[in-house]
């Protein structure tokens, strides 16, 4: 099958004139988890931006385009102006309703992450009171090996399930799987035979939570 040219590709995208329209216009036929795969984020994270339950930060936008081999600004505004323009909508905010960072304070406070850094939510109570149900999270999606955890909080992907959870490395090759919540279990893994359907995402490097 012949795939139209990335300049053919926006012609015809342009019609598309919402983010999640112009998602599942990229996406293509590729599958919704092959593609979050390539992306480097989990299927439940691209079904979000797919269903506009979410919107993705700059390094999730840079990911996707670059995946798709589709124009950035055109995946983020539905529009292509001049180089200068797209380069300003990257260097100025990474957004995320209801949030918009500032690129330069995110720079100072993670300036190693920055390029890596992915916004979610968690979805569950097992993390209480360290973070809470809704609560948003930063992910720096590079520190994801899991042979140098030592300890820290991490997005890992667990069969089909996305969570948050503590890890912290004991003795033996063992991780030790934790929640701050009482109610659920811990659980420890050997990192010799890493269960197949695991993957870490990336390690939690900051919260925000209504008041």
């Amino acid at each position: 099958m012949t795939h139209p040219s990335s300049e053919d590709q926006q012609t015809h995208l342009a019609e598309s004139n919402d983010f999640p329209g112009r998602l599942k216009e990229a996406l293509g036929e590729k599958s919704i988890r092959g593609f979050a795969r390539e992306c480097g984020f989990s299927d439940t994270v691209l079904r979000q931006y797919l269903n506009g339950q979410s919107e993705p930060t700059r390094p999730a936008l840079l990911a996707i385009a670059r995946t798709a081999g589709v124009n950035l600004e055109w995946l983020a505004t539905g529009k292509v102006t001049s180089p200068e323009t797209a380069a300003t909508l990257q260097e100025q905010y990474i957004c995320q309703d209801p949030f918009a960072f500032k690129t330069e304070w995110l720079q100072t406070e993670f300036p190693h992450e920055v390029e890596n850094l992915l916004l979610t939510q968690v979805s569950d109570e097992s993390m209480e009171p360290t973070l809470c149900f809704g609560d948003f999270v930063l992910v720096d999606t590079h520190d994801r090996d899991l042979e140098t955890i030592s300890h820290g909080i991490y997005l890992l992907k667990l069969d089909s399930r996305v969570l948050v959870k503590r890890l912290q490395y004991v003795a033996d090759n063992t991780l030790k799987v934790l929640s701050e919540n009482t109610a659920y279990e811990t659980f420890s893994i050997q990192l010799s035979n890493k269960p197949a359907g695991l993957s870490i995402m990336g390690r939690v490097v900051w919260l925000g939570r209504k008041l």
